[in-house]
């Protein structure tokens, strides 16, 4: 392998998908040879988990994240600083600027191309952004896409890197289980509903399709998330607790939960009414965990038959005959068989930073820059 490198990874919110990721990328990089920094938000979920790179959790809203990685820069001296997300896109061009003025690589992961909010009015902004940084990683075809088309970005700063490999489905963070939920007793069959709380993702619907009947074998309904319960019907909850065991964990679920609850049940239901690209679909494949899904979950690969079963969206009758399916018969375990052959989370780890470290090699050459002496040092690395 090439000489390693100072890599500085930036991840400002310090939860969910971002965090879990951005922590991932870091241990592969480090487990690859590189000197790594990871800079994550105040709020780091987890900071519970001691890895084997370095780790600041300084990253606010404001200015003062600006600063905290200002100092960063100076104290660690990277060769690259590569950003996961930014909210700030006039104060990430200076920031950017600054970078390059001292010979550091910069690199940036748009995992939306946009903000959901005021997608269209900061556009511009992010435009100029764009067109600052040495490359940017488009995590499938469709961001690709958007960043030449939308954004304006060459297709010679693109960089197709796939793949989401989630820290919470590796054996280097153990899962613990929530209080909430009870063991597993024989024979049932456990259905999985989880994320944050909102009425179009479908949990009306769902609990309306389970209460309407009663289903085969001993199906248990797990409930979890924060604000998970938004909108449904507690009389609804009621009906269904009458045709099977259902337990709630409505509130924050911490990321070693969350792994027990994704290794110890066999079907996420995503009955999405709007939608929505959900890393979600990814995580359960990690686990080798099958999904139900309606046509309005996008997902960065799925492949009908094996990382799970769509159906239409609304589409009650086929709802129910997609969760009769799951609960008698073969069609779970057949899933599950198909999903062993998919790649463990380990070597996705490892191909996710081979492939970042490809990346790496290609960022221009630094250059020479002028102290405040007048001597010339090469930038970065003086």
């Amino acid at each position: 392998m090439a000489k390693g490198r100072r890599i500085l990874l930036v991840e400002g919110s310090g939860r969910g998908f971002l965090c879990h990721y951005a922590h991932a990328l870091a241990l592969g990089l480090h487990e690859g040879g590189h000197s790594v920094l990871l800079a994550t938000g105040r709020r780091d979920e987890l900071s519970n988990w001691s890895g084997p790179f370095a780790k600041e959790a300084c990253l606010g809203d404001g200015w003062s994240g600006w600063g905290c990685l200002a100092r960063r820069v100076l104290a660690f001296r990277p060769d690259v600083v590569h950003f996961q997300w930014i909210g700030q896109p006039i104060a990430a061009v200076a920031f950017a600027s600054w970078l390059r003025r001292r010979g550091i690589g910069v690199v940036y992961t748009p995992h939306n191309l946009l903000p959901h909010r005021r997608r269209w009015l900061s556009a511009p902004a992010f435009r100029l952004f764009y067109g600052c940084v040495d490359r940017v990683v488009a995590r499938d075809a469709h961001i690709a896409w958007g960043l030449e088309e939308m954004l304006g970005v060459g297709d010679d700063r693109i960089v197709n890197i796939p793949g989401s490999p989630n820290l919470m489905a590796h054996p280097a963070l153990p899962p613990r289980p929530a209080p909430e939920v009870p063991p597993r007793t024989a024979g049932e069959t456990r259905l999985l509903y989880f994320g944050h709380g909102s009425a179009r993702k479908g949990l009306g619907g769902l609990l309306r399709v389970l209460a309407a009947r009663g289903w085969p074998g001993r199906p248990h309904l797990v409930i979890a998330g924060e604000g998970v319960l938004a909108g449904a019907d507690p009389e609804l909850l009621a009906a269904v607790r009458a045709r099977m065991p259902v337990t709630v964990v409505d509130r924050y679920v911490e990321p070693a939960e969350v792994a027990h609850l994704f290794a110890g049940v066999d079907l996420l239901t995503m009955p999405y009414a709007k939608h929505c690209k959900s890393p979600l679909t990814d995580l359960a494949a990690a686990f080798r965990l099958p999904v139900l899904r309606t046509d309005r979950v996008a997902a960065g690969r799925f492949v009908e038959g094996v990382h799970g079963i769509t159906v239409a969206h609304g589409a009650a009758a086929a709802l129910a005959s997609a969760l009769e399916a799951c609960l008698v018969g073969g069609t779970l375990p057949a899933l599950r068989a198909a999903l062993e052959g998919e790649e463990t989370v380990v070597a996705a780890t490892r191909r996710l930073a081979d492939s970042h470290t490809r990346l790496y090699q290609t960022l221009p050459p630094v250059a020479a820059v002028t102290t405040a002496r007048g001597v010339k040092m090469t930038a970065g690395h003086a």
